[in-house]
C-alpha cells in the first residue's frame, strides 16, 4: 500500500542520514584523539 511505501522510504532516508552522522561524528572523535594524544 502507499503507507507502507512511504513508511519504508522514510526509514531509509533515515538510516542514511543516521549513517552520515556516524561518519561524521567518527572523524571528529578521531581528530579529537589525535588531539589527546
Amino acid at each position: 500500500s502507499e503507507e507502507d511505501k512511504r513508511t519504508k522510504t522514510e526509514k531509509s532516508s533515515k538510516k542514511k542520514k543516521d549513517k552520515k552522522k556516524a561518519k561524521k561524528k567518527k572523524k571528529r572523535d578521531q581528530k579529537k584523539g589525535k588531539r589527546d594524544e
